[in-house]
């Protein structure tokens, strides 16, 4: 696609405004107050400024014909026909009759207190139109590029990607759309924008507190616009939880819909619902049905695909949100690297040390990492993000393979290794201090895989003596050493992606990957092919979610996930 042309034009003659000369001025201005009526009962039979204000609202959001409505591409039947301005004539009731139904308030064509405090939310300006697409609007690859025009001062550049990234996140966490930043003036698809007032493409914003931002359907719906998000710069952005503005995130993953193809769902929850209650960073069920209409599903197990590098060990993997993931290798040079995904894969950075191991990561709360590797004097070495990178701290002991780290709550670490007697050994962080070593037994012949799936739980996974995959747990207490059975070339890896639930990863004789499953009871074996040359390593960062990444035979970075 070739790059847009941004030379639109045309005002909006509804909600124009002067532009104020600073942010206050602007975010105190106006508001959604200012064009809804001032009062309630109105009825039919009653006239004046009041139903001028209600038949604009109607008309700016679907519900009477507006030319205005045109750029969306949102034409629709839900439109009536052009009522009698300042005269609740039986157009205009008929008009408010269908927005009560599709916010679900009872179908009066009353405007009464209930319909008044609706309209005065922030919401999206889209307009609530009838079906999720018009024309065929969707996007016809699956790998869009999306570009920044500008920023917010609210926020950091830094910051605004990354809401961003976590909002695209949503929609291709449960699609096999694939979102990718690129310059500028590169070609795009969606171009990103902050604006106030009367920007140009002829849906003004209205101040602080009333629109909070509108997005274009793909082509033909959209026409030069398509794709496209405008955010009102009149609102005070927030990325924190809990939220000190509005959710950048939540408003984002909003607009993004529009941008792929839908329209506002009557499903109150639904992420794609019109108005704005605060941050909601999930998507419901109508909104998944909806995005999978246009798009089909996230194919469950996807194929391999290759993430680059060189490695020189297995792979640690951590995650601290939803469509996060943060990944670690031993390199060429023997140092620790990270590669990380936030809607689209990082490239590598090196966070040095010389390691002798391949790493382990966890997480135990947003934006926090903890890695552990075995150093050049075969203690158990640390290394954290909180945020910021620590530098790296012995943890002490003899450890003879890659040590496993995971966690079970804030502040909570459990690290696993296998020591120069080759059993199991042990020790942990209770948010104060680290505990000394304790053995907790066996004889290994490959490292441990740790995991959690509740306070307090920790299960265990190694390669015995006679290459079968043996598992231990603690639940209050250590539990003895139970055969999971199989043949392993390699240490295991571990996932948990709800409560009772543990999935398994190997290599095989075979060379391939091979997995089981507790759900509760245990699966039989499974293979997911591949030629693997190293452990796996594995996480989940939701619900039926789980990423496993392996060295390749070309000694790069493969990956392969569940959705």
């Amino acid at each position: 696609m070739a790059t847009k042309n941004r030379q639109e034009g045309g005002t909006d003659t509804v909600l124009a405004k002067a532009k104020p000369t600073t942010r206050d001025e602007l975010r105190a201005a106006t508001s959604i107050k200012d064009y809804v009526p001032q009062a309630a009962e109105l009825a039919a039979g009653a006239e004046g400024e009041d139903v001028e204000r209600l038949q604009r609202y109607l008309a700016q959001f679907g519900y009477l014909e507006s030319p205005g409505l045109d750029s969306f591409g949102a034409r629709s039947a839900r439109m009536g026909g052009v009522a009698a301005a300042g005269v609740f004539d039986d157009a205009t009731a008929e008009a408010l009759r269908r927005f009560q139904r599709f916010v679900g308030l009872p179908p009066t064509g009353r405007l009464d207190e209930g319909t008044l405090e609706r309209m005065q939310r922030p919401r999206c300006g889209f307009p609530d139109t009838a079906a999720f697409t018009l024309q065929g609007s969707k996007w016809t690859t699956t790998s869009l590029r999306y570009a920044f025009e500008n920023f917010t001062p609210d926020l950091t550049p830094a910051q605004v990607r990354s809401a961003i990234q976590q909002a695209f996140a949503l929609w291709s966490a449960v699609t096999p759309l694939t979102f990718t930043e690129v310059a500028i003036a590169a070609a795009h698809e969606i171009r990103i924008r902050f604006a106030s007032g009367n920007h140009g493409d002829g849906n003004s914003f209205d101040g602080g507190g009333g629109v909070l931002a509108h997005a274009y359907y793909p082509p033909p719906g959209g026409g030069a616009l398509a794709g496209d998000a405008h955010f009102d710069d009149a609102e005070a952005w927030s990325i924190n939880l809990p939220a000190s503005g509005v959710d950048l995130v939540t408003v984002a993953a909003h607009e993004f819909g529009h941008s792929l193809g839908l329209a506002h769902s009557s499903v109150t929850g639904a992420l794609m619902y019109p108005y704005y209650g605060g941050p909601s960073r999930a998507l419901q069920a109508d909104d998944v049905a909806g995005i999978q209409a246009l798009y089909g599903a996230r194919a469950r197990w996807r194929p391999w695909e290759s993430l680059g590098g060189v490695l020189t060990s297995g792979v640690g993997v951590s995650s601290w949100a939803a469509n996060r993931l943060d990944v670690f290798v031993r390199g060429t040079d023997n140092a620790l690297w990270h590669k990380w995904f936030a809607g689209g894969w990082s490239g590598w950075e090196s966070l040095g040390g010389v390691l002798t191991s391949g790493p382990s990561a966890v997480s135990w709360g947003a934006n926090r990492i903890d890695v552990v590797v075995r150093g050049t004097d075969n203690a158990c070495w640390h290394k954290a993000w909180a945020p910021g990178w620590t530098g790296w701290g012995s943890l002490g002991g003899i450890i003879t393979a890659d040590p496993a780290i995971c966690s079970w709550g804030p502040n909570r670490l459990d690290v696993f290794v296998r020591g120069a007697d080759n059993a199991l050994w042990h020790k942990w962080w209770n948010g104060a201090a680290w505990s000394g070593w304790e053995s907790l037994g066996g004889v290994l012949t490959s490292a441990p895989a740790a995991v959690c799936w509740a306070a307090g739980r920790i299960d265990v996974f190694v390669r015995g003596t006679d290459n079968a995959l043996w598992h231990k747990w603690f639940a209050g207490g250590w539990s003895g050493w139970e055969s999971l059975g199989g043949v392993l070339t390699s240490a295991p890896a571990a996932a948990s992606w709800g409560a009772n639930r543990l999935d398994v990863f190997v290599r095989g004789t075979d060379n391939a990957l091979w997995t089981k499953s507790w759900a509760p009871g245990w699966s039989g074996w499974s293979s997911l092919g591949g030629v693997i040359t190293s452990s796996p390593g594995a996480e989940s960062w939701g619900p039926n979610r789980i990423d496993v990444f392996a060295r390749g035979t070309d000694n790069a970075l493969w990956h392969r996930w569940f959705a």
